[in-house]
């Protein structure tokens, strides 16, 4: 019976060893299993990962402008290295949340024995989580170890074991505060830091540190319950003045306002990356766009009694393009939208219009800038038999005025005669080549066009305006120094702003000012060869201002921009187009007068018809310029020639000596 007995308890012994072999080989099988076939990420590929909810918007030299959400589930901050947080939350996070941190390999085995014996003998359960352990959460690999099964808290403390051997310590803990949630959305100590208490980790005392430790096991508890906590872990014998301080902070919520508020609207015009890090560079220049949007914010504070409440500045680099600055709004406080970009909204251009109608006709040679032009009351036939009476902002007709008189003073009716002088459709077209984007048919405006009777955007202009200083233009050089001479001359405008305007620089400027109907809109843009400087005030809703023109408006902020930009004049705005010294060299234009358009033409029963002629006269002819039948040539242009009459309908072309049309029209003789 004993030798039964014994050899039973033998056998039951070897079952035990056997069981506990291969537990231990099963053990160790799976923990390679588990360490070989895990994807754990390296803390380099954790940190470049990083994308932190708000990140900073820089300036072509990385200065910071502002800071601006991107995510709208969770709030975190930029990165924070180990190295940069304050000692007491580094000492108090490794005393609360992992105390042997420094000894164990990743896995506190005391800590997990203790813990299940605990939970075996029936006691209240005590977590044995390590840091290490928390971070494999929170990373989130391709093994689900945030289940809490215990297969996967098995396969937790192997990856964990891992982790702290790939890893060095200081690592680990900067990838932990950097990714654990604290309250609410705020994730990560930099977001929590300056969220409560208004400062970086770097800056944080015993009494905030412990507030924030205390919510990294229960982030949602009450302000009561997370200063009972951090009391308990400061051991302290007097916790009223942490108890003042949680409530302070926690029954309140959080603030991380936007910073500097430098940039109203971020837009891809100005972006030169995207979101591939925790910055957005761009080309602005952060003290010209703080002058800017200073410069915007101070005249629609003035104007505010004037009813003006909005308005936008762009700033280009003149030969390169790059956007140095872009207030797209007057930003927080004063824009009655933050939301819009006053910079692409669409608004009626009036007299800023008119240099591209100008430049079109310098450019067939229909016009020179001393051709003379008549500024007096015109009835100007419009479709369905309307009549059109164009009238110049003063209501002054000043009679003989020369092209870039009429274009530097922005008078009306001569503008309405040079867009019939060269046609719509070449204006229109010549605007597309520039860039203006949503432009009727070429019938659509009428001669309502060359005052600005078309919607256009401050970028369109300004891109507009820039290319008359640059050599890849739609335009001449002969065109662009014109327009530039004009526009730059207090001469050519002194017939509405006078010789010594606001318009008026130390040094050579072209400028045009512009107003839309019922004073909705008001413009300025002008350009050196070094900037190109657009503005627009009025009101995002269409209301219109009160009694506020192109000169008490826009003008101002132009000319204060200009003249910061341009600090020495002498040296850097050289430019070989320089305002006339000398009295303006007038000639008239050259036009058809006789026939008139769509006349009709009879033969003189009392003459004999072989013998009839009818008079083709030319108002100031030109030498080089000709006559032209239904296309086939007539004779050179005489002030009267004289054509024998034939039946049939006819049109008769006045042409330049490199056969750009100059005048057109069409009769019929019967």
């Amino acid at each position: 019976m004993k030798i039964g007995t014994s050899f039973n308890k033998s056998r039951l012994k070897i079952r035990i060893l056997f069981i506990v072999i291969l537990g231990v080989v099963t053990f160790f099988f799976s923990t390679g299993f588990i360490w070989l076939t895990t994807d754990l990420q390296t803390f380099v590929s954790v940190k470049k990962e990083y994308r932190p909810s708000d990140v900073w918007i820089v300036d072509h030299q990385g200065y910071p402008l502002e800071s601006i959400r991107t995510q709208n589930e969770k709030r975190s901050l930029e990165w924070v290295q180990w190295s940069e947080v304050s000692p007491a939350f580094r000492n108090l996070l490794v005393a609360v949340e992992d105390r042997r941190f420094y000894s164990h390999p990743g896995v506190d085995f005391l800590a997990i024995s203790i813990a299940l014996w605990e939970r075996i003998s029936g006691r209240s359960y005590r977590g044995a989580s390590t840091i290490p352990m928390q971070l494999i959460n929170l990373l989130k690999a391709r093994t689900p170890y945030h289940l809490r099964t215990l297969k996967q808290k098995f396969i937790q403390i192997i990856v964990a074991l891992k982790l702290n051997s790939k890893w060095t310590k200081e690592e680990i803990l900067e990838a932990y505060i950097n990714k654990i949630s604290f309250r609410g959305e705020l994730i990560g100590l930099r977001a929590a830091s300056l969220g409560y208490f208004g400062k970086n980790p770097s800056g944080l005392v015993q009494e905030e540190a412990a507030l924030l430790i205390s919510l990294l096991r229960s982030p949602n508890s009450s302000p009561a319950l997370v200063a009972k906590r951090a009391c308990r872990t400061l051991a302290a014998t007097d916790c009223r003045s942490l108890e003042n301080l949680a409530q302070q902070v926690f029954s309140q919520p959080y603030r991380l306002p936007r910073t500097r508020e430098l940039v109203p609207v971020l837009s891809h015009l100005f972006v030169e990356d995207g979101l591939n890090t925790s910055l957005i560079h761009t080309s602005l220049d952060h003290q010209v766009q703080k002058l800017a949007l200073d410069s915007l914010k101070e005249q629609l504070l003035a104007l505010r009694p004037q009813n003006v409440n909005d308005g936008a500045v762009l700033i280009l680099e003149t030969q390169t393009g790059r956007i140095i600055a872009y207030a797209a709004n007057a930003g927080a406080g004063v824009a009655s939208a933050e939301q819009i970009d006053g910079v692409q909204s669409r608004r009626q251009a009036g007299s800023t219009i008119k240099p591209f109608v100008y430049a079109t006709a310098f450019q067939w040679e229909v016009l020179k800038p001393e051709s003379l032009i008549e500024d007096s009351p015109a009835d100007i036939s419009i479709s369905q038999g309307q009549v059109y009476h164009p009238k110049n902002y003063d209501t002054i007709f000043r009679g003989l005025v020369s092209a870039g008189e009429a274009l530097g003073s922005s008078m009306n009716v001569p503008a309405v005669r040079a867009l019939k002088l060269i046609g719509e459709p070449k204006v229109l077209d010549n605007l597309r080549k520039l860039g203006f984007q949503q432009l009727q048919d070429d019938e659509y405006y009428g001669p309502s066009l060359a005052l600005g009777a078309i919607d256009v955007t401050l970028w369109e202009l300004t891109q507009g305006y820039r290319q008359f200083a640059i050599k890849k233009s739609t335009f001449s050089d002969k065109t662009r120094a014109a327009i530039f001479n004009i526009l730059g001359s207090s001469e050519y405008r002194r017939f509405t702003f006078g010789m010594d305007s606001i318009l008026t620089l130390p040094f050579s400027a072209a400028v045009k000012t512009g107003t839309s109907k019922d004073m909705r809109d008001n413009w300025c843009i002008g350009w050196t060869p070094q900037y190109t400087v657009g503005v627009w005030i009025g009101n995002f809703n269409g209301e219109p201002m009160w009694n506020v023109s192109g000169m008490t408006g826009a003008a101002p902020i132009w000319r204060r921009l200009m003249l910061a930009l341009h600090p020495h004049p002498t040296t850097s705005t050289a430019t070989k187009y320089e305002p006339p010294t000398k009295p303006l060299q007038r000639r008239t234009i050259s036009r058809i007068r006789y026939p008139a358009a769509n006349m009709l033409v009879g033969f003189d029963p009392d003459i004999p018809t072989v013998i009839q002629k009818l008079p083709i006269e030319i108002e100031n002819p030109q030498h080089g310029h000709k006559l032209y039948l239904n296309n086939r040539f007539l004779s050179k242009a005489q002030e009267t020639t004289l054509w024998p009459v034939q039946r049939g309908q006819y049109r008769i072309e006045l042409k330049s000596s490199s056969n750009q049309l100059i005048d057109s029209l069409n009769f019929e003789v019967r």
